[in-house]
């Protein structure tokens, strides 16, 4: 049963979302989550702290995400393309929270830190199972597939990407790092 907390971050995630965070009020997040701002403020002191809540449970959504990934699939690389496939089916509030609102300075740099330690671990496990080509820098490609994927979500806050913009990227860098085994292994399109 979702708690108060629960109720009042998928509230403040939808509300984000259509508003973005300069725009979202407080009042909305709580009509919204059917609350006070009493509830609201007894479990967040500010608009931000709630938008820094909201960024850090979709950062342990994908954190789950990736463990159930790598139940499912014995490559890492493997793993590393649908977990991209994830977080860009998700990424809409965080690009809003992030790349637009003033909080960005605050919590784009340790986010994105996060993503490319992610990227980096999966790195690390293909290159101990013998998937990736013999002498890839590993923190040079975390950082450029991270770049990238990145990049293609900033797009779509501009522009309409493609769809297969993520399978663009994949298709892209993959050859460069994977052996042509493996990689002709890989599931590159989204499930």
């Amino acid at each position: 049963m979702p708690t108060t907390r629960d109720e009042l971050l998928a509230a403040a995630a939808e509300v984000f979302d259509r508003d973005g965070y300069a725009r979202a009020t407080i009042d909305e997040v709580c009509d919204r989550a059917g609350v006070t701002k009493g509830a609201l403020y007894g479990h967040f002191s500010s608009k931000k702290a709630l938008a820094l809540a909201v960024l850090e449970r979709q950062a342990r959504e994908w954190a789950r995400i990736r463990e159930r990934l790598q139940r499912v699939h014995r490559s890492p690389l493997q793993v590393l393309v649908d977990f991209g496939y994830a977080v860009n089916r998700d990424r809409a509030v965080v690009q809003r929270l992030l790349f637009q609102a003033p909080l960005c300075d605050d919590a784009a740099q340790h986010h994105v830190a996060r993503w490319t330690a992610t990227v980096l671990d999966l790195l690390r496990h293909a290159e101990n199972r013998g998937e990736l080509r013999a002498g890839v820098d590993l923190a040079g490609c975390a950082d450029g597939v991270v770049s990238a994927l990145v990049g293609v979500h900033l797009m779509a806050m501009a522009v309409d990407v493609p769809d297969d913009a993520v399978a663009e990227v994949w298709r892209t860098w993959l050859p460069g790092v994977a052996k042509p085994p493996v990689y002709a292994a890989l599931r590159i399109a989204p499930r």
